[in-house]
């Protein structure tokens, strides 16, 4: 081979290599961002699931607490809470008074 063809080969090979290798770093910037992203989003799973065990935990203690009611147990007690709360009624002679001062 003469002297040019040898150069002309280097640089080929040279401009193949300086290629391959921003192709690579590419590569691997691509792969790290999408494994930050994937990581991310497993936490932000895994929160959303202890939140959703913790919401469980409560309706599951909250049937428990309604299904002693219809069970029989605190009926009165639940039923006069519900009217008292939810209805605004009271027992005959009671007073009711209510806070109307703005609260800051």
């Amino acid at each position: 081979m003469s002297g040019k063809a040898k150069k002309k080969t280097a640089k080929k090979e040279q401009k193949f290599s300086f290629i391959l290798l921003i192709g690579l770093l590419f590569m691997i910037g691509y792969f790290a961002i999408s494994f930050v992203n994937i990581r991310i989003n497993i936490n932000q799973r895994e929160k959303q699931v202890a939140e959703l065990k913790a919401e469980l935990e409560q309706q599951l203690a909250e049937n428990d607490r309604l299904q002693g009611v219809l069970d029989g147990e605190d009926q009165e007690e639940y039923i006069e809470r519900i009217a008292r709360e939810k209805l605004g009624y009271v027992l005959p002679g009671e007073k009711v008074y209510y806070n109307v001062t703005p609260q800051n």
